[in-house]
């Protein structure tokens, strides 16, 4: 069982129903109420207001990269990561039944679907558009009732709104995958990490100062510890320009000696330091489950 299974009943996605959220939250967590919602905003807002107990987020994909506005409202709002999940990728084409792809002038679905897919649609000579979410974007398609049109999302999508899959594994990774994190309302503190027997992570997000060799010395607190960085981002912190926040993943927990004397330096050293969450490390997708189409919302 995750940890996050323990303390949630309703969980919620962005996206419409048969969105690739909720295609891995299903795997991920079976025994809960998945309830949708229509933007990474709103999920937020949701969790604040405690209509949901958690919200399964996307936060980053292997071949696309970081999904930069959910990781711009963990600083937003007061949100705890209880836990990862690693769900692999298989992207399809739905389009209307009785479609062929040489019919296709117009593929819609979620930027980061469409990265994901870009060699596929350019070597088939299809023109994209994004949409705010995959599985809305087949349930356009399937509102349209028009064959000249086409969407890229998951089978859970193509069942839920009667379209046909005209190509399968249209990824242009074989070994994709999205990361998604658990959060529970409220900021973490150290007696919220859930630790077990599992390797341990812990995401952090900070900011230095603006002189010569602070990034320099913010990073040698986890090398004089031999704490190793798994993932190391800078995003604009919006607050002042030219001003960056660097969002850190750590190998350990918050309350593992080393890693916990790297964040009291680090802490010591730097204007901002804010610490994500605690928890287990998701295992590899190939060695927990079995492919299922989903990625994105």
């Amino acid at each position: 069982m995750i940890e996050a299974e323990k303390t949630a009943t309703r969980v919620g996605y962005q996206g419409v129903p048969g969105a690739y959220s909720e295609e891995a939250l299903v795997v991920a967590l079976p025994k809960v109420e998945a309830v949708s919602v229509r933007t990474l905003a709103d999920l937020f807002a949701a969790l604040d207001a405690g209509e949901i107990d958690q919200a399964f987020v996307p936060v980053e994909n292997s071949h696309a990269g970081s999904v930069v506005e959910a990781w711009d409202l963990m600083v937003d709002h007061d949100a705890c990561v209880l836990g990862e999940w690693i769900q692999p990728v298989s992207h399809l084409l739905l389009g209307m039944p009785g479609a062929r792809v040489s019919d296709i002038v117009r593929v819609y679905s979620h930027p980061q679907a469409l990265a994901q897919t870009a060699a596929y649609l350019r070597e088939a000579g299809l023109d994209s558009e994004p949409y705010y979410d995959t599985a809305g974007a087949a349930q356009m398609v399937a509102e349209h009732q028009d064959r000249r049109y086409a969407a890229v999302a998951g089978r859970l999508a193509g069942e839920r709104y009667g379209l046909t899959v005209l190509a399968d594994g249209i990824q242009t990774s074989a070994d994709n995958a999205t990361r998604f994190f658990f959060l529970a309302p409220g900021p973490w503190r150290m007696e919220r990490t859930v630790q077990t027997a599992a390797p341990g992570k812990t995401s952090l997000v900070f900011s230095t100062e603006h002189r010569p060799g602070s990034l320099v010395r913010a990073l040698s607190c986890f090398s004089r510890e031999q704490v190793n960085l798994s993932r190391v981002e800078s995003r604009p912190s919006r607050r002042k320009p030219w001003e960056y926040l660097f969002f850190t993943d750590v190998e350990g927990y918050a309350s593992d000696m080393h890693v916990h004397a790297a964040l009291r330096e680090l802490t010591r050293l730097n204007p901002f330091v804010h610490i994500l969450g605690s928890y287990p490390a998701a295992l590899e997708p190939a060695e927990t489950r079995q492919t299922v189409d989903g990625g994105v919302a």
